[in-house]
């Protein structure tokens, strides 16, 4: 039977350094480049995304979602939990979700459709460094089970390129050692992979290099073990380079038009599986909120129904899975997840946060002494799979 641990989700209070830092620096940073990146927003747009980036910055209260909003419905709730609390005083996941949120009303997004990220996204792609992950994989000499488990470590690795995580400032696109990794279960993760019966689902994360190494691992697993994948990408623009199912084309499109023989034929290889059927996209709004795996909507869970493993992207997933707890050294995953699953969930992340279960308590603690900021850092990183019910 689940043990059952209350959970004490981060907050925004300067007792956690890297989540106060989110509200007082990083969130309006992001916001801020928002407005120098789209300098054809009117100034009334203008205005309300400084107005928002200021109000984070202070301190101020947290406001409700401004009307008319298609989705008011699944917000009220969350805005209602924390009515009264202020931007660096309230829990750290939600908070910076709705933040976001926020900024999408105040671009009005959802009333032009332009992605106030998209030019931001457009500047990574116009660069070579979102195809290294293509590149990397087409001169790989390993086959079947053994790509699969290289296809992990490459779409790991690429959790490093999040513009969001860097405030806009320079992007780690480099391949990671594994030395680095805090957990490895790249080698019984394929496995489990090579003998899946059902759908392989990727719950996506970063847009550009990350999403690169996404579809690589994507088509290793349609080409090496005839399966099937379905992507779930985010529905609409969240965090600052989340993955939608524009940027999916977007990069497929530009990928097609390199001079580089082996990224033209990958993205042709993608665009095949796509027209084939092998390859799904599942765009979904619970990926674009604030809900635990715990609280996992039943159209999700009837979706992952069958699955032969649910791959689960980035930091920003790892939290939504633990539900964003800085939990005791011998934590059982399970018991942190807050539910039992079916399937086996295969966590690709690199740290960018203190969530984090299943490490020996002794790495952690030699770490904290020798390479201070190491969970926040995004230069660690974990493959680690939490097998099935």
């Amino acid at each position: 039977m689940l043990q059952e641990i209350h959970p004490q989700p981060i907050r925004t209070t300067p007792d956690n350094r890297f989540a106060a830092d989110t509200m007082t620096r990083r969130l309006p940073a992001n916001i801020r480049n928002v407005i120098k990146a789209n300098p054809d927003y009117a100034p009334p747009i203008r205005r309300d995304l400084e107005e928002l980036a200021e109000a984070i910055a202070g301190n101020e209260v947290i406001p409700p979602l401004p009307l008319p909003a298609w989705d008011s419905d699944r917000w009220l709730p969350v805005y209602e939990e924390h009515a009264d609390e202020r931007w660096h005083d309230t829990q750290w996941f939600s908070g910076e979700t709705y933040g976001f949120r926020l900024l999408l009303s105040a671009a009005r997004y959802f009333e032009t459709l332009v992605d106030p990220f998209g030019a931001i996204k457009r500047n990574e792609l116009e660069t070579a460094a979102p195809f290294l992950p293509l590149q990397r994989f087409a001169q790989s000499p390993a086959r079947d089970v053994a790509r699969v488990e290289e296809a992990l470590h490459l779409s790991m690795w690429g959790n490093r390129a999040d513009i969001s995580f860097t405030a806009g400032g320079a992007l780690d696109h480099s391949a990671g050692d594994s030395q680095l990794l805090l957990v490895d279960d790249s080698a019984p993760a394929a496995q489990v992979l090579s003998t899946a019966t059902g759908p392989v689902h990727i719950v996506m994360d970063n847009s550009g290099a990350e999403l690169a190494g996404d579809l690589v691992l994507a088509v290793t697993l349609v080409d090496a073990l005839n399966t099937t994948v379905v992507l779930h990408p985010k529905l609409y623009p969240t965090y600052v380079s989340d993955t939608t199912v524009k940027d999916i084309h977007d990069f497929i499109a530009a990928a097609r038009r390199s001079d580089d023989a082996a990224v033209h034929r990958m993205a042709a290889t993608v665009a095949e599986h796509f027209d084939s059927g092998t390859i799904r996209i599942a765009p979904d709004d619970y990926w674009c909120g604030v809900r635990f795996f715990s609280e996992m909507p039943r159209r999700i869970q009837e979706t992952f129904t069958g699955a032969g493993a649910v791959i689960v992207k980035g930091d920003f997933n790892y939290r939504r899975v633990f539900r964003d707890t800085i939990w005791e050294n011998g934590t059982d995953p399970v018991t942190a997840m807050g539910v039992e699953l079916p399937h086996p969930v295969v966590l690709l992340r690199t740290m960018k946060s203190d969530c984090l279960v299943g490490v020996d308590a002794k790495v952690s603690s030699a770490l904290d002494d020798t390479e201070p900021g190491w969970r926040t850092a995004g230069k660690r990183g974990l493959i680690q799979m939490i097998p099935g019910r």
